[in-house]
């Protein structure tokens, strides 16, 4: 009797919630127990002992029940935590950001005919973009960098009294690589020939399509190739808009594990220059083709129907050999060889009509040289990856005025475009991984002093660059 009541008690109890409702439920049961001790069912002993024995069932349910309980909440609290986190979509996962902010001093000594100029400049240098592998094969990206739109620089200046910066798009590509030996690219692209800023400012991000191939053909030989289609100008009133084609072939040999020998021939064909028309807006406007060139080193003519006569059909040689582990360091050796096939001074000045602004005339005082070559060579010492690296590169070259497009060599060298010569100097130390201190000088002249003067310039910079994130 006693095990039966205790069962049917103790169910009554589990059955009540606990805190002040289950003391109040527990009252009852002593008040139930007490009318059986008065109807001789159960003895008074026996009544005290079964009040006992439910106590202590009771508190060791009641432990149970709250560590069940605790167990319980902890499961439901990791499933809504788990529900509520955000999991990122895997297209999200495959963005790479990218960027780096430059600080920069810039002074700049130059020494005219009639006077001298100085020049102080606090600068900065802003680039950020985002990489992603939409696919196996494809690669999409963008970057949006600092200036003032100029091809050739991505440079702000402190100026305007704080007034807000501009941001442009400075690259927008695909890249689709069908294979380990073929990739196709389209946009506004890195320029990815093998190259030095003889002839291409490092800046220089050109437009339109471009084919890599690159055929590797044993441990120590393989073959490059690279075919460019890139839009100078876009006329709206005619259907052949000017355009450049580049063909290169090259090739990488490694004789030894440490050593590797780089060489590529570039002819670069600008079509349909004819189709840019004199304007005298244009040629004094140097954000365009014609007024840049005109400006920096390259006079521009046209003829009786005002089309331009100038023609570029350029052939570039380049060649850099490399050795890592032989010094403490590694170190190379470069240089490269430009000549512009098409350029012919004689053409300009006897079809040349003298338009405000650009008078062949001027030309005769180079006589019947054609101004048409260009040429560099330096060296590299030391890495450039981590914290405690340093680096240093040096070239000398030489730029004559029609030797490649004024608009895109480097516009740092000389003030930029061509008709100069001189020496590059630079050198940098990786502070941290991410943090670089850099210093570059320029000691530069008049390649051919006859038509525009003495004009000789000596240029510093000093750069803070920060890479992020």
């Amino acid at each position: 009797m006693k095990g039966i009541l205790m069962v049917i008690l103790f169910f009554c109890l589990c059955l009540t919630p606990l805190g002040t409702g289950h003391s109040l439920f527990a009252g009852q049961i002593d008040m139930l127990i007490n009318k059986l001790v008065e109807k001789g069912i159960l003895t008074a002993s026996e009544a005290k002992e079964l009040i006992q024995d439910l106590q202590q069932e009771g508190a060791r349910e009641e432990a149970t029940i709250k560590e069940v309980a605790t167990e319980t909440a902890k499961e439901v609290v990791k499933e809504e935590s788990e529900k509520g986190s955000f999991e990122l979509p895997s297209w999200v996962k495959k963005i790479k950001p990218f960027g780096d902010l430059r600080l920069r001093h810039d002074s700049q000594w130059k020494d005219y005919d009639t006077s001298d100029s100085t020049r102080n400049r606090e600068r900065f240098r802003l680039r950020f973009g985002v990489k992603s592998q939409v696919t196996d094969s494809t690669e999409v990206g963008i970057r949006l960098a600092s200036g003032s739109g100029f091809q050739n620089t991505t440079n702000q200046s402190f100026d305007s009294h704080g007034r807000g910066k501009n941001i442009f798009i400075d690259r927008a590509y695909a890249k689709w690589k069908a294979n380990k030996n073929f990739t196709l690219l389209g946009g506004k692209v890195k320029n990815h020939l093998f190259t030095t800023p003889l002839v291409w400012d490092p800046d220089v991000n050109p437009e339109g399509l471009s084919e890599a191939l690159n055929y590797r053909i044993n441990d120590k030989f393989s073959l490059f190739a690279n075919f460019e289609q890139w839009f100078i100008e876009e006329i709206s009133s005619t259907n052949d808009d000017p355009t450049l084609l580049a063909f290169q072939l090259g090739t990488e040999v490694k004789p030894k594990k440490n050593m590797k020998l780089q060489f590529g021939a570039t002819y670069y064909e600008y079509l349909k220059m004819d189709r840019i028309k004199y304007d005298i807006d244009d040629i004094r406007d140097t954000e365009t083709f014609l007024g840049y060139n005109n400006k920096y080193g390259q006079q521009m003519v046209f003829d009786s129907a005002g089309e331009l006569l100038n023609e570029w059909g350029c052939l570039e040689l380049g060649a850099k050999f490399s050795v890592k582990e032989l010094l403490p360091v590694p170190f190379s050796v470069f240089g490269d060889y430009i000549v512009n096939f098409d350029a012919d001074i004689d053409e300009l000045t006897s079809k040349g009509v003298a338009y405000a602004s650009t008078d062949p005339a001027d030309l005769l005082a180079y006589g019947s040289d054609d101004r048409d070559m260009g040429w560099l060579v330096g060296f590299s010492l030391g890495n450039k990856k981590k914290k405690k690296d340093w680096y240093m590169k040096y070239h000398y070259q030489v730029l004559e005025d029609y030797a490649f497009p004024a608009v895109f060599v480097d516009s740092d060298f000389h003030g930029g475009g061509t008709n100069n010569q001189g020496h590059y100097i630079h050198g940098r130390y990786f502070i941290t991984d991410k943090i670089q201190a850099r210093a570059t000088g320029f000691i530069t002249e008049r390649e051919n002093e006859s038509k525009d003067g003495k004009f000789d310039e000596n240029r510093i910079q000093l750069d803070i660059v920060i890479d992020f994130p």
